[in-house]
């Protein structure tokens, strides 16, 4: 038996011609694949010739666009998109207030203690004059009594708006129905509901002298009051529930700044997602550009 040197080839060409394995440590370099560059002639959307020739042979062996070309398959597939929660709560809120334009200039004064504004339409109308006056004294009583001086102005301006279109169009409208029903909305928009909010809705028609809140009733002052909430907006999971009227004039001070809070937190997690991204794109190029 004739002895060997670990220098041997183990595999010598020609003694495995078959063999995967044998072709791969075959010493010296394999040949490149030969190119080739593909012809087609066509008249009049009629294909008339078609030939192949190698790339090396070609006017387009050196033509840049050809190791340019885009080949999917060698691409890394797109980075899964970041959630960005802060777009369906700052939609929310934008329909909250009334707008982006009302959101980004939302401010967190108290509201003043206003007195109470009779439309000009109902001047001159005894009977809608006596039905404003009896609203106006039970939800100021109610202000006085459970909550404050913020809240009075809240409802008397909510009032204000609906009460000439309820009490005009029903001769037999109860003011007290109306307080019921604006009072009871203004705390909603406010977050102020149960188990937040300081009366439930049974003991606000009781305070009233109503054996019960009348549903129908709000749902036109609210039509009234507010905008209708576009089916696409939700609000986010998490954040104070409160009623959309789509306005800032009946907002209380401690309502807005939750609003404005939720918003700044909103915006900063944003300008950090762009920061995010802009700096993945930047290492991106890098990376490319070095490799």
């Amino acid at each position: 038996m004739e002895a060997s040197s670990w220098t041997d080839d183990p595999w010598p060409v020609g003694d495995h011609d078959d063999d995967p394995v044998a072709a791969r440590w075959s010493p010296g370099p394999s040949a490149a694949p030969d190119r080739t560059v593909s012809y087609v002639v066509l008249v009049d959307g009629r294909v008339v010739d078609a030939w192949d020739e190698s790339l090396w042979d070609s006017p387009w062996r050196h033509d840049p666009r050809v190791d340019r070309s885009r080949r999917p398959w060698r691409e890394e597939p797109p980075r899964p998109s970041e959630p960005r929660p802060w777009v369906a709560t700052l939609q929310w809120l934008e329909h909250v207030v009334g707008g982006a334009e009302a959101l980004a200039t939302l401010t967190t004064e108290s509201l003043p203690d206003e007195d109470f504004q009779l439309p000009e339409g109902a001047v001159g109308d005894g009977d809608v004059v006596a039905r404003f006056r009896r609203a106006v004294s039970q939800l100021d009583l109610l202000a006085e009594e459970r909550f404050d001086s913020e809240l009075r102005t809240a409802f008397r301006r909510a009032l204000a708006d609906v009460g000439l279109e309820v009490f005009r169009g029903s001769p037999a409208t109860d003011p007290a129905q109306v307080a019921a029903v604006v009072c009871w909305l203004v705390l909603k928009a406010n977050g102020l509901k149960p188990p937040m909010g300081p009366v439930t809705q049974k003991e606000l028609t009781t305070r009233l002298g109503l054996a019960s809140f009348p549903t129908s009733r709000a749902q036109a002052v609210i039509r009234l009051l507010g905008a209708p909430q576009p089916p696409w907006v939700r609000r986010p999971h998490g954040l104070i529930e409160l009623e959309p009227l789509s306005r800032t004039d009946l907002l209380l001070s401690r309502t807005r700044r939750e609003i404005v809070s939720l918003r700044d937190a909103a915006r900063a997690a944003e300008a950090q997602a762009v920061t995010r991204e802009a700096q993945a794109q930047d290492l991106e190029l890098h990376l490319r550009h070095v490799s």
